[in-house]
């Protein structure tokens, strides 16, 4: 993308070459234009085992033969489950190679989740990374109407009876032996999608009701994501890359950036062991690229201050000086300005003897470029890693649309969404509601045409995102349409703001901002168990529990500092009148969270109504309900 935000001739024509192949005819490309080449690593044992594309495709055809030996026909729908792995891959190229929709289950889902998204996709195969997925399912009984359950690793399953379950290792054998029996079997499948034929199922967050699943074709998912990526970072363009895969596939992002972009571009995506040692896997890969959620962005900026608050007074000091001058430049990059060759040269110096070394211990000191995607990021928090000299921007999407709705440039100002890639395609409603159309558009929700005329009208998608423009064509997301509150008094307030400055904060993982018809904004505050718990043990705060910390009154007050702090950048009308520390930590699996850790108002309100109407009683109302009982 140049300066004025269109996209190059040489992305242009690598978009229309993708255009014509489903998902399947690029892998094999791919496979036999490199086969000697490393697609992936992954890491098991604690060893890192590297997969050729030869040996990619060896182990893709023989489970797609063992699926066709199953009974799975075209348009058959496969749902996965597992944290990202070796076996994950496999299967999803599998399932579509053979012309089967597949589909992520995320981790964290209840039973229930699993049992809607099951029924309401109409899985037919399950595919479970271990036994603790294995057991989500058959706590469903015969409600899941699985034909076949297939389980990647083995270990634990010994004393499980039931028929449908079968080891990975018997389905790819199973399809090496139709192979033999059959031919050019794999070929023929595999020739037969097409690119306008459905290859995913991406379910909705569901902060609104049921998920619905967003039917999506491989011609929408790869030229998607081409213009996602390859267009809004030209830099994944210019050698080799290594990247972290470490967000659930079943997430648009995660699947788009490690299952599609290695069939166009030189990345190398790396399975670390665990997801939750995230850390320890950016240390051993120093990835080149990284994308994440803002919420782990925003863990690891709270990881770095503390690190620096508990380290020695020289360096404290160094690093405020490295600051000082990290902030000067940065706000010359945001002007577009080229900084001054005095600003430049001590810049350089704070980068090496401060910024690259703090980096250097979370393995990001390589990156090239990052990206941050999913929801709104903290402005704060983007500022900070971009004066770190981390390329950190802004990338504004929807699941329903799979071409980039807005991209940002290199050290683009915090906060803004970027230029739209297709100026045409994107526009803003009277309301601000941001609406699109053109190339990308999903295919409809599955099996709920309602929803879909809800939100396809006259050919625009209506996203629900109400944006700004700002003078030079850059768009600013200001909130979700339906999360804009009218106060008692009349004022028009975007609760999300005022959330993110409040988790701008080290010690706050979430918040929850009310104030829909109310006389004044007021939040409920969950803390960052890791952040504040360190603090209480350097300030003597005795607790026992996450209950007991979060109930500390000396906690309290450390959070009304971080709320003061949050409402001196607000307006008075969006300022924080009262809050309340919830006395647990929020879980997905509880359904406290949507199972990408979304929010849900309402059900935020029905868990903690006490809380909230806490805020919102003052003696006068005291007095009336006193009259009342």
């Amino acid at each position: 993308m140049d300066s004025s935000g269109h996209i190059s001739e040489k992305h242009r024509a690598r978009t229309w070459e993708v255009y014509s192949k489903s998902v399947p005819q690029l892998f094999i490309e791919r496979a036999e234009a490199r086969p000697d080449r490393i697609a992936f690593r992954y890491k098991d044992l604690g060893l890192y085992h590297e997969v050729t594309w030869r040996a990619f495709r060896a182990e893709v055809e023989a489970l797609a033969l063992g699926l066709i030996a199953l009974g799975v026909e075209p348009g058959d729908r496969i749902a996965i489950m597992g944290d990202p792995c070796f076996e994950y891959f496999i299967s999803d190229y599998a399932g579509l190679c053979i012309g089967a929709v597949t589909y992520g289950i995320y981790t964290t889902c209840s039973v229930s989740e699993v049992q809607y998204q099951l029924e309401n996709g109409g899985a037919t195969i399950f595919i479970a990374e271990n036994q603790e997925y294995v057991d989500k399912v058959l706590a469903l009984g015969s409600a899941a109407a699985l034909r076949h359950i297939l389980v990647a690793d083995m270990r634990a399953m010994f004393l499980y009876r039931d028929d449908r379950i079968l080891s990975f290792a018997q389905v790819q054998q199973r399809g090496n032996e139709l192979g033999g029996q059959q031919p050019g079997l794999f070929d023929r499948r595999l020739a037969a999608v097409q690119p306008d034929d459905l290859a995913v199922f991406v379910f909705t967050s569901g902060t609104t009701g049921a998920p619905k699943a967003a039917m999506i074709t491989h011609r929408d998912l790869m030229v998607g994501m081409v213009n996602t990526y390859l267009q809004g970072f030209p830099e994944l363009d210019e050698g080799e890359h290594r990247i972290v895969t470490h967000l659930p596939l079943a997430h648009l992002v995660e699947r788009s950036m490690s299952l599609c972009l290695m069939l166009i571009a030189d990345i190398i995506p790396h399975i670390g062991e665990e997801p939750e040692n995230l850390r320890e896997t950016l240390n051993e890969v120093e990835p080149t690229f990284f994308h994440a959620v803002p919420r782990v962005w925003e863990k690891f900026a709270s990881q770095i201050l503390v690190n620096i608050d508990r380290s020695t007074r020289l360096k404290r000091l160094a690093y405020r000086a490295a600051m000082a001058v990290g902030r000067a430049h940065a706000q010359e990059l945001w002007q577009r300005r080229k900084p001054s060759f005095a600003l430049a040269a001590a810049y350089a110096m704070a980068r090496a003897m401060v910024f690259r070394p703090m980096l250097m211990k979370l393995g990001m000191h390589r990156l090239c470029a990052a990206l941050t995607a999913g929801a709104p990021i903290p402005q704060p928090v983007q500022a900070l890693w971009q004066t770190w000299g981390v390329n950190l921007r802004n990338l504004y999407g929807i699941t329903e649309h799979t071409l980039v709705l807005c991209q940002c440039e290199p050290f683009q100002r915090p906060g803004d969404a970027g230029l739209p890639l297709y100026p045409k395609e994107v526009q803003l409603a009277p309301d601000g509601e941001i609406l699109v159309r053109g190339p990308g558009m999903f295919a409809g929700y599955w099996q709920n045409e309602a929803a879909t005329s809800d939100v396809l009208r006259e050919g625009w998608f209506h996203t629900g995102d109400v944006a700004e423009c700002t003078p030079d064509g850059r768009f600013r997301i200001v909130d979700r349409k339906k999360d804009i509150m009218i106060t008692a008094g009349g004022k028009n307030i975007a609760p999300s703001e005022i959330e993110n400055l409040l988790k701008s904060s080290s010690f706050i993982s979430e918040a929850v901002v009310f104030g829909d018809g109310r006389k004044f904004p007021s939040a409920l505050v969950e803390i960052d168990f890791d952040t504040v718990a360190d603090w209480a043990r350097h300030n003597g705060v005795v607790y026992t529990s996450f209950t007991s910390l979060a109930q500390h009154a000396l906690v309290r007050e450390l959070i009304a500092r971080e709320v003061e702090q949050a409402n001196a950048q607000l307006a008075r009308v969006e300022q924080v009148k009262k809050f309340r520390i919830i006395p647990k930590e929020l879980d997905p699996e509880d359904g406290d969270t949507t199972p990408t850790r979304k929010v849900k108002r309402r059900h935020m309100y029905a868990l903690f109504k006490d809380l909230v109407e806490d805020m919102y009683r003052d003696e006068k109302d005291a007095r009336i309900e006193l009259e009342t009982v």
